[in-house]
């Protein structure tokens, strides 16, 4: 069915803490900041087409930020080098 809710990711030990942080306005750039919404929001169990509404992001950038944070933590959350 493809309006089915995914399934809660589940948050790398010690990362939760670390990603809440990264909420904070002053400590990092915008673009980290939404990447650790959508995470948060998807261990929560926010539907990917919610989190898409709440971060302004499109559905396609949720599902690439959700894989890439649970193939490598938070160090898929960064920019790779250009």
């Amino acid at each position: 069915m493809a309006n089915s809710p995914a399934l809660a990711s589940t948050l790398f030990e010690h990362e939760g803490p670390v990603l809440r942080e990264w909420l904070r306005p002053s400590t990092i750039r915008a673009g980290l900041a939404r990447r650790a919404r959508i995470v948060l929001l998807a261990a929560d169990g926010v539907t990917n087409t919610q989190i898409a509404e709440l971060t302004g992001s499109s559905v396609v950038t949720v599902l690439k930020w959700r894989a890439r944070y649970e193939e490598s933590g938070i160090a898929g959350l960064t920019d790779d080098q250009r």
